[in-house]
């Protein structure tokens, strides 16, 4: 009985301890964040932004600012054998697990989009959530870009644009799922946040080089069309879903309001042709007021403002030959029984036949 004892517990350890052979030790490899996906002489030039475990994790003693980024780079005549490069040269494991971006530059959106969408449905690492970015910079450079008091680049608005968007909305962000369920459809526009670098506004004892989102490219059935600055898509805030609030300058700097929940409804107007009414409902808060202005000459200057910078935004659309706020989507969705596809995809600015604002300025005096 004894003997029978001793063998079981011999046996329960030998399981025990073959268990750990197989273990990874997890500063022994390097997790690839970000990807970078160029085109150029003929040639596809892959990217890749690695963190060892310490730029993740700050360990007990750890200075972040002495854990550099690790940026690869290979070309070839494929992305698949580009990358291949990459892991047969790595000094270290190299894991896509924890990829949270992808960066195209404006070569690849126009002459090399299948290819990517081909690594893309292949690589069971590369999850589709993750966030997808163009860029007209040096995507090394980009990778390169730092974050504020030391921190990791994964607190940089290429790996969590959110937060920041959230807190002064401008420009969407987009996420793979959303890029592959629109790329294929046909009616709509994509529109994808383009990166540069920014060294002009922050310094941490020297001037520090910050990623920022300038503008969008613009896709649309499975084309590149062009690019818009931020100035140009000044009228797509009242289009995205999920805005709380932001602020809009109304008139001049010294007087600004803050929009709350705004509301957008597209109309269908039916015809031989598909025309849209536009209104937008909300309320304001007054955030600032040095010229002392009235409520309601604000309200008037405010609702004028947000018409001409719609306008603005589908003019500049119009002219790459995109419905670049989707506003013919809701024809798409719910009126094919009256139009074709053919017809729909002919949205113009003369299709918008009126648009109404009517934001209300509700509180006044002590703005807090």
């Amino acid at each position: 009985m004894k003997n029978l004892i001793i063998f079981i517990i011999l046996i329960n350890l030998s399981l025990i301890v073959t268990g750990c052979f197989g273990a990874k030790r997890l500063e022994g490899e390097v997790y690839i964040t970000a990807l970078g996906f160029d085109y150029k002489n003929g040639k596809f030039e892959v990217f890749s932004q690695g963190l060892n475990f310490g730029n993740i994790a700050k360990q007990e003693g750890a200075n972040i600012e002495d854990l550099p980024i690790l940026v690869g780079e290979a070309k070839d005549e494929s992305l698949l054998t580009a990358y291949g490069e990459l892991e047969q040269t790595t000094a270290m494991p190299l894991s896509l697990g924890h990829v949270q971006a992808i960066i195209l530059t404006e070569r690849i959106l126009k002459e090399k989009m299948a290819d990517v969408m081909d690594i893309m449905g292949q690589s069971p690492n590369l999850r589709y959530n993750l966030f997808v970015f163009g860029t007209k910079e040096n995507i090394k450079d980009l990778f390169q870009t730092e974050s504020f008091f030391n921190y990791s680049q994964l607190y940089s608005i290429i790996h969590v644009p959110e937060p920041l968007i959230q807190q002064n909305y401008s420009l969407p962000i987009l996420r793979y799922h959303e890029f592959t369920s629109r790329y294929y459809r046909p009616i709509g526009t994509i529109m994808i946040p383009t990166l540069s670098i920014n060294k002009a506004h922050f310094s941490e004892g020297k001037q520090k080089q910050i990623a920022i989102i300038n503008g969008e490219y613009i896709m649309s059935h499975q084309q590149y069309k062009g690019w818009l600055n931020k100035k140009d898509l000044t009228g797509i805030r009242w289009f995205s879903k999920g805005i709380q609030g932001f602020s809009v300058r109304v008139g001049t700097k010294k007087v600004s309001v803050k929009i709350k929940n705004p509301k957008t409804k597209i109309v269908v107007l039916k015809g031989n042709q598909p025309s849209y009414r536009i209104a937008i409902k909300g309320q304001a808060a007054l955030f600032q007021n040095s010229d002392n202005k009235t409520n309601s000459g604000l309200q008037n200057v405010l609702n004028k403002k947000i018409k001409k910078d719609i306008l603005t935004t589908l003019e500049k659309g119009d002219k790459l030959n995109t419905d670049v706020l989707n506003i013919s989507e809701k024809s798409y969705k719910y009126h094919l029984n009256h139009w074709d596809i053919g017809t729909i995809r002919r949205f113009n600015l003369d299709a918008v036949k009126d648009i109404k604002v009517d934001i209300k300025i509700i509180e006044s005096g002590k703005y807090k």
